[in-house]
């Protein structure tokens, strides 16, 4: 019978402080699930109709494979095993459908034990999403021209249109602060605190260094554990991995001005048999 120790992991992306359609959310705010209200001047959870990542690869780590005196991450150094390479593994994850990635498939030594404290994700610079947002006899859907343009509908039931967004730079066109990362972040990291969680995010190039603009084609994500992954013989564990899919929906009181995708949220679950 497998004891399930849950830790829960927080990546946050919003596709809105990564292009011109910026808006700033307060880190200090906890966003809540929508009721069927307009939101005024705030964000509220909504779950996705469709949404789509592409996963390059999935570590865990006992040290911070990427501070901020690199340019690149280290995962050797910093004791990472490694749970999913699409060079090594070509399929598509759906975490959305929750992921179970087998340690004792996993070419491991006895150094590989102990406290793992990160979750590191690199994800593919492109994403597609869909929503709607009921709120009375109104929906909100997304269009495929992107997040701020909303399709107000009077049918409930017809369904939304996906849009694709990709990352640029954290400090937009003007190089202004990006008051959502610490210290206003650079044009290529962000490191930021969002709902009481910490989290890094990256740009990268194909080669897996720091970029930003055209040539970004990965963004890496790195949480800290709110609890250690505490594993002591690798050939009796399973780590599971679920990705919660929401987007943002914001309005003005009156309508929706913009539905987006919301922070990333994982749950990893370390199943010890």
């Amino acid at each position: 019978m497998k004891i399930r120790t849950i830790l829960k992991l927080f990546l946050i992306y919003s596709i809105l402080i990564l292009f011109d359609c910026f808006r700033e959310i307060k880190s200090s705010n906890m966003i809540l699930k929508c009721n069927g209200e307009i939101p005024k001047k705030v964000a509220c959870l909504i779950e996705a109709t469709s949404y789509k990542v592409n996963i390059a690869r999935i570590d865990i780590c006992k040290d911070n494979p990427f501070p901020a005196f690199r340019s690149n991450p280290d995962y050797e150094r910093s004791s990472c095993i490694k749970l999913f390479n699409e060079q090594i593994i070509s399929k598509n994850l759906d975490l959305g459908k929750g992921s179970i990635f087998k340690l004792s498939s996993i070419k491991t030594d006895i150094q590989d034990r102990g406290e793992y404290q990160y979750l590191s994700i690199i994800f593919k610079n492109k994403f597609k999403v869909s929503g709607k947002y009921n709120s009375g006899k109104v929906s909100y859907k997304t269009s495929s021209k992107g997040p701020k343009d909303i399709v107000i509908d009077n049918n409930l039931n017809s369904k939304p249109s996906a849009f694709t967004e990709k990352f640029t730079n954290w400090r937009g066109k003007t190089n202004k602060d990006n008051k959502y990362c610490s210290k206003g972040g650079t044009f290529s990291r962000c490191d930021l605190m969002y709902n009481g969680n910490n989290l890094t995010v990256i740009g990268l190039d194909s080669d897996y260094e720091e970029s930003y603009g055209k040539g970004t084609k990965y963004l890496f994500y790195l949480s800290k554990l709110s609890k250690p992954a505490k594993i002591d013989d690798l050939s009796k564990g399973d780590v599971q991995i679920n990705l919660i899919k929401n987007l943002e929906v914001y309005g003005n009181g009156k309508s929706v001005k913009s539905i987006s995708v919301a922070p990333f949220i994982f749950r990893a679950i370390y199943l010890k048999n």
